[in-house]
């Protein structure tokens, strides 16, 4: 089977910038379409440094490689696949905020056929319905971009941010962590837990995370 030329641009490099495009583009795309829709904006940024939400970051990534792997597939087999690779990542954050830290970031319990509020199907069909988009229209740009993000200067760029994203997430996950325990009434442990409570305070977290929300308990015992 002949290989295809596409599968040359799959290299951390490249998917790590795709990743941090997808990160910014959501989060504006999300808030412009809430914007127009609601007359006010609305986003699920998931970090504490930057306009960052990496579940759009993972999903870019993952319907690039889907495009790549499905190229000669037919429309309806891409759909299904895209479908898929939304769905499963939308599952399986949705899962991680609920067990880990008892918080939800969305809630599609009055959509019609939704399995826990995680997913549903009009959800899963408009990322089925941007997969294909994606895969017809953005890939040729995306691949030019990729072309002239080259060089010892990006290459440099993409380590330092690599650095930076990793201590961005692990630093949110601290804060996240510490914010369900304040509201456990857990007080801090150590000097790293004062200062998140000083500097990252309820306030400041329901801010930062304002279409966030706590689950009640019996809400978890479900």
């Amino acid at each position: 089977m002949k290989q295809n030329s596409e599968t040359k641009y799959i290299t951390y490099h490249n998917m790590f910038w795709l990743f941090m495009m997808g990160n910014v583009l959501g989060v504006i795309l999300e808030g412009s379409w809430c914007l127009i829709r609601t007359g006010h904006w609305e986003t699920h940024v998931v970090s504490m440094w930057g306009p960052f939400c990496i579940i759009y970051g993972v999903g870019a990534v993952g319907f690039y490689v889907g495009s790549v792997w499905l190229k000669n597939r037919k429309v309806i087999t891409q759909f299904f696949v895209f479908s898929l690779i939304a769905a499963l990542v939308e599952y399986i954050c949705s899962w991680i905020l609920e067990y880990g830290l008892h918080m939800k970031a969305w809630d599609y319990s009055r959509h019609f056929l939704n399995i826990e509020g995680r997913v549903s199907l009009k959800m899963t069909v408009m990322w089925g319905v941007l997969g294909i988009v994606f895969s017809y229209f953005l890939i040729p740009l995306i691949n030019k971009i990729f072309v002239r993000m080259q060089g010892k200067l990006w290459h440099t760029a993409c380590v330092c941010i690599s650095v930076f994203m990793a201590v961005n997430l692990i630093f949110t996950a601290m804060c996240l962590v510490r914010w369900k325990n304040r509201q456990e009434g857990m007080p801090p442990q150590n000097y790293m837990e004062r200062m998140i409570d000083k500097t990252y305070d309820n306030h400041k977290m329901e801010r930062r995370f304002c279409e966030w929300s706590f689950i009640e308990e019996k809400e978890k015992l479900r």
